[in-house]
C-alpha cells in the first residue's frame, strides 16, 4: 500500500459492490466489479475526483471491544504472572494492553487467564504474540493469535462473542 500513501484511505471487506463514502467531499460512491479484489488497490472519486485509497479489510472474525483483566505470563520467562487489560476479542484473538517489558516480542507465547461474562469463569489460553504497539512510555498493545485453543475455550469465546 506505499504507493497510495500520499491518499485518504478507506477500509472495507471486499465484496464485488463496495459501497464508500468520499474522505474528502463525504459523497456516497459505489465501486463495482467483476470480482471482489484480492489487495487494496487505488480509486478515485465520482463526485470530486479526488484520489481514495481502497484497503481490504482481511478479517474473518467478528471483533467486540471489551474491558477485561486478564493475568499472562510469557512462556519460557521465569516471573509471576502479570495484570493486564483485554481491550478487544475475536475468535482468532484479541488485544492486550499492559505494561512495557523486554519479554513482550514478536513471535513470544503468553499463557493467559480470564473471566468472560456471564459466568466470569476463568478461561486459560495461550497466544503468540503478532504485533507489538507502543502506547504510552510505559504501555504497550500486544496483538494476540489464540494458539492451539481447547473445544472448552472455544465454545466459551464464541458463546461471550454471541451475547
Amino acid at each position: 500500500m506505499g504507493q497510495f500513501s500520499n491518499y485518504s484511505s478507506v477500509t472495507v471487506y471486499s465484496s464485488a459492490e463496495i459501497k464508500i463514502v468520499c474522505p474528502y467531499c463525504g459523497a456516497n460512491c459505489t465501486i463495482i466489479n467483476e470480482y471482489p479484489p484480492e489487495e487494496d488497490f487505488a480509486t478515485s472519486c465520482t463526485t470530486c475526483d479526488q484520489p481514495i485509497a481502497i484497503r481490504l479489510n482481511l478479517r474473518t472474525s467478528y471483533r467486540k471491544k471489551v474491558n477485561i483483566e486478564a493475568f499472562y505470563q510469557i512462556k519460557g520467562v521465569n516471573r509471576p504472572p502479570r495484570k493486564a487489560t483485554i481491550l478487544d476479542m475475536s475468535r482468532g484473538g484479541l488485544r492486550l494492553k499492559c505494561f512495557k517489558s523486554t519479554h513482550e516480542v514478536v513471535g513470544g507465547i503468553l499463557l493467559m487467564s480470564f473471566p468472560l461474562p456471564p459466568k466470569e469463569e476463568k478461561i486459560t489460553v495461550s497466544a503468540e504474540i503478532l504485533r507489538v504497539t507502543e502506547e504510552t512510555k510505559t504501555t504497550v498493545v500486544l496483538g494476540l493469535r489464540f494458539k492451539d485453543l481447547g473445544e472448552y475455550e472455544d465454545i466459551q469465546i464464541s458463546f461471550f462473542l454471541k451475547a
